[in-house]
């Protein structure tokens, strides 16, 4: 028997809403930029690919390219969120 809008069942339901905790923990903790495909590392801080100074998800206010693209990648850490 389904008990949500997404049609999961308890155990998985719970285990998407520990997925979705460590992952908004881990956005306010590195910054939206460290999940993108369009990243790119310099003294440690994550910035647009080529652009230095847009950082910490300007990306996603400023509505120039490139926009932020989640990097599916980075999203199986949080995996096993048990």
């Amino acid at each position: 028997m389904n008990l949500n809008p997404e049609n999961l069942t308890r155990p998985e339901s719970a285990a998407e809403q520990r997925l979705k905790k460590r992952y908004r923990a881990a956005i306010k903790k590195r910054g939206i930029c460290a999940f993108c495909t369009c990243r790119q590392i310099t003294f440690g801080i994550a910035h647009c690919r080529g652009q230095l100074d847009r950082q910490m998800g300007m990306c996603t206010t400023d509505r120039k390219l490139p926009a932020f693209r989640l990097d599916d990648t980075t999203i199986e850490e949080f995996r096993d969120a048990a």
